[in-house]
């Protein structure tokens, strides 16, 4: 009696346009996380550090993406909320589903960089409007479960795309096989945006329109970005931490763990899994313990793991330490996401936008700093030496302790919502 109760709102949803809508998003997010991911993280970083000798360009070739994507999350979030979702979620897939291919054809670190920026453009139009657009058509009570939706949708990325991108490399010999399994994903990404969402979306009953939209302007962005600073600078040190060693992880595994790349897609994968699996009671955690509390408790535990994974080099111990900052992630992001999305009104693509930028800010700082760090400065205290290969995971496990700290001094429990009600 008393689950049937709990029953989330979008599991009653599956045969009404809503719960179409929020299927078709999902289904849009998966593929383009597992393109992005295939990119990313399996293909580029051992392409530019083996086939073209370019191992000092991973973290700013890296970067340009990070800069263009942080540049124009809240201007593109804007335009979404101006000019409609659905054409800003075709821009992303569009793009790098050209961008992918000719890569191979590229060889100077400034090309590459001009078309991981072009990618970046793709992004910025694709992740704010996605979150937004699931705010548009589930209820605030729901909303952090309807977020761990998206989750199960990056953890699927984060497993596959190490995967099938290792996998297809092995198989061919080649390592630019990887960047045509990406076209071929954004291709299929654009299908189903064009196919499966909606022109226009059907909102649930607690959705205000504005029959004036926002203006498209620096005053609209700073306006959004206004509404949520506690948020802003939560994404940017969180985020900061993450980008230090988010294009290392493969070359950390084949370099020093010795691992091949459909080696390190295959212990990737369970855990992976695992966590897509559980990311949906997760997200439920949120609804019903506390957005607040989830978000604490799950910015703790990624805290935690992080701490032992720079001292740790058995592979299954990894693994664990690793499976601690899953969980935590599942936990944290779902609730934080669902607590922005109650911000903004009409303007709630440009205030998810203006968050994206924080978190992408944080992140194209910290991609350089990490793969400098990663090469350059080991560690000494005393006759203590730490090797440069795990200096930025120190870094990242500093990051996440200053964010647990941020986390319990800005969101305490109903405090966001106090806020969200006197605005």
């Amino acid at each position: 009696m008393e689950a049937s109760r709990l029953k989330p709102q979008i599991g009653r949803l599956r045969h009404s346009p809503r719960g179409r809508a929020l299927l078709a998003l999902v289904a849009l997010a998966g593929v383009a996380e597992l393109a992005y991911a295939v990119v990313n993280f399996s293909a580029m970083p051992p392409y530019l550090r083996f086939d073209l000798g370019l191992g000092a360009w991973v973290g700013a070739v890296g970067a340009a993406f990070l800069l263009a994507e942080t540049a124009l999350k809240s201007p593109l979030g804007l335009l979404s909320d101006r000019f409609g979702r659905k054409r800003l979620l075709l821009v992303g897939p569009l793009i790098s589903m050209v961008t992918a291919p000719l890569t191979v054809l590229v060889h100077h670190p400034l090309g590459l960089m001009l078309l991981r920026a072009l990618d970046g453009v793709g992004a910025a139009a694709l992740w704010p409007t996605i979150f937004a657009a699931v705010a548009d058509v589930v209820e605030e009570k729901d909303r952090s479960t309807a977020m761990s939706l998206l989750n199960v949708t990056y953890l699927i990325g984060v497993a596959m795309g190490p995967l099938l991108g290792g996998l297809v490399n092995d198989l061919t010999g080649s390592r630019t096989a990887s960047f045509y399994l990406a076209s071929l994903l954004f291709a299929l990404a654009t299908v189903v945006c064009l196919v499966g969402v909606p022109a226009r979306f059907p909102h649930h009953a607690e959705h205000h329109t504005d029959s004036q939209p926002p203006h498209i302007s620096l005053r609209e962005m700073w306006e959004s970005a206004k509404m949520v600073p506690d948020t802003l600078l939560l994404g940017f040190i969180s985020f900061f931490g993450i980008g230090m060693v988010m294009l290392l992880v493969k070359l950390y595994a084949m370099e020093v763990l010795h691992l091949s790349e459909s080696a390190y897609g295959l212990l990737l994968l369970p855990p992976a899994v695992v966590f897509a699996l559980a990311s949906v009671p997760a997200g439920r955690v949120g609804d019903l313990w506390g957005k607040e509390r989830a978000m604490r408790l799950g910015v703790g535990l990624a805290m935690a793991g992080m701490w032992f994974i720079p001292f740790v080099h058995n592979h299954w111990v990894l693994l664990i330490c690793g499976c601690i900052v899953g969980l935590g992630y599942i936990l944290a992001i779902p609730a934080w996401m669902a607590l922005v999305s109650e911000v903004g009104g009409s303007r709630r693509g440009a205030v998810m936008g203006a968050v994206f930028t924080a978190q992408g800010g944080g992140a194209m700082l910290g991609a350089p700093l990490g793969a400098y760090l990663y090469d350059k400065v080991p560690i000494r205290i005393g006759q203590w030496v730490i090797p440069s290969h795990i200096t930025p995971f120190l870094g990242t496990a500093l990051a996440l302790t200053l964010s647990f700290i941020l986390t319990v001094w800005f969101f305490r429990d109903g405090r966001r919502v106090r806020q969200t009600d006197a605005k």
